[in-house]
């Protein structure tokens, strides 16, 4: 599911790197949609893994992926230096509205909170309209519904994930069989916090943590996100923020 991002990933330089790798978090098959939608009837997107294509006003285009749990947080995955947090709302007439804030690195993180709004066509299928002071655009979402339908449980979960890429700094990360999570990394790091499974009929799971004792201070805070299992690959990726600070993490067994 994110292996565009990962490629991506070690194209970053490290003290990026060293900002965002502060937590716990790829593997999909191919989008499939639900029966479309009359009329007379109002569906809401299901949770999952969705692909995700985002339009600007000048015509370009970024593709990204998106991760939406059933209490309707939603993490989407740009970039290593791009992530946007917030949760979304569905109505009558398969109506979509919510907000978000993106977190993105220039120099330093900046952040840039904003509104959505949109409409579901399927289950599996939307399109959103994100506004901000100075900024739109326009988004299609697609859901990998083999994928997100694979379900996870915290016995699937549990066990230790590295993350160890050239260039940024390695990262260890431990889901015990009760949804406690540990870890650290090698700046001195140390992270701490729960991962909670809303539903395991779906392929997303939450998480919270404490990242504390890192030399750099921005990274150290409270930090939440969502993320998704491959059972494939044994691998974790997760994405969050803490306010102020991205995170972003893809590990193995």
């Amino acid at each position: 599911m994110f292996k565009g991002i990962k490629t991506t990933a070690l194209r970053s330089t490290p003290i990026l790197m060293g900002f965002l790798l502060v937590a716990c978090g790829g593997g999909g098959g191919g989008g499939s949609s639900s029966s479309g939608v009359t009329a007379e009837t109002s569906v809401k997107l299901a949770p999952g893994a969705f692909s995700t294509e985002i339009g600007f006003p000048d015509g370009s285009t970024v593709d990204a992926a998106t991760l939406l749990s059933p209490s309707g947080d939603f993490v989407v995955f740009v970039d290593f230096d791009d992530i946007t947090v917030g949760t979304l709302q569905f109505g009558n007439n398969s109506s979509i509205t919510g907000s978000g804030t993106d977190y993105y690195y220039d120099a330093s993180w900046e952040t840039q909170s904003g509104t959505i709004s949109g409409r579901a066509s399927s289950t599996s299928e939307a399109t959103i309209k994100a506004t901000a002071p100075g900024y739109e655009s326009n988004s299609t979402l697609l859901r990998d519904d083999q994928y997100s339908d694979l379900g996870v449980t915290l016995a699937q979960l549990s066990g230790t994930y590295t993350m160890d890429v050239t260039g940024v700094y390695r990262t260890t990360v431990t889901i015990s069989a009760d949804g406690t999570v540990t870890g650290s990394d090698e700046t001195g790091c140390v992270f701490n916090g729960n991962v909670d499974i809303p539903d395991t009929e779906f392929n997303v799971y939450e998480v919270s943590y404490t990242a504390s004792n890192c030399p750099e201070s921005e990274r150290n805070g409270q930090y939440s996100g969502l993320g998704a299992y491959d059972p494939d690959l044994a691998e974790i990726e997760f994405a969050g923020a803490d306010g102020e600070v991205a995170a972003f993490f893809i590990g193995s067994k």
